[in-house]
């Protein structure tokens, strides 16, 4: 749903109004917006980057970008204390300082960055839990539907050298059956 929003809003070419902006006027006395002085959060970064006072749509695209942050970088980011109007999240490695607080500010509907520690004093994570079935799934899905046979044991092995990421045979069962149920289900809409 609310990546629909957000395509929607770029095919409509102007922001929602729920945006905290200042307008003034130009020397022609046409309004013109003023740019946010705020960093935002962009999509299309391979690495998800933090700042203090970077901006985020909403909480899910916060947790999604610390969830790919934590996937891409290898390490095992934990979530702490999240309610519906801030996020707390920590490295999961004993003793890293890596923190990042973020709450929904109180002009607008958005998500800011209020506290941000960006130093890992840790090696990268095998254990990490943001690497569920679904990740796998996603990540893989194109190389399950061509090879249905993918041995359980070579599906880990190579999450294991994608990902780094020690996962269960379990795990990996469960990320084949949701490929396989999608394609199922695809099968039967035709």
């Amino acid at each position: 749903m609310e990546e629909q929003l957000e395509a929607e809003e770029k095919d409509w070419g102007y922001d929602s109004s729920d945006e905290d902006y200042s307008y003034d006027e130009d020397s022609d006395g046409q309004v013109v917006r003023r740019k946010s002085q705020l960093p935002r959060y962009h999509n299309d970064t391979e690495i998800p980057h933090f700042s203090l006072t970077m901006v985020f749509r909403s909480k899910n695209q916060l947790v999604k970008a610390l969830k790919r942050y934590g996937i891409v970088t290898k390490r095992s980011i934990q979530f702490l204390k999240s309610e519906s109007d801030r996020v707390r999240a920590k490295c999961g490695w004993p003793g890293c300082p890596w923190l990042l607080y973020a709450a929904k500010t109180s002009r607008t509907s958005r998500f800011q960055i209020i506290t941000f520690n960006d130093e890992h004093h840790c090696a990268q994570n095998r254990e990490n839990k943001l690497v569920t079935a679904k990740v796998i799934a996603q990540r893989y899905e194109h190389f399950i539907v061509a090879n249905p046979m993918w041995k359980i044991e070579s599906m880990k092995a190579t999450v294991l050298q994608d990902m780094f990421a020690d996962v269960s045979t379990s795990k990996c069962k469960h990320a084949k059956k949701i490929v396989m149920d999608k394609l199922k289900a695809g099968c039967r809409k035709v």
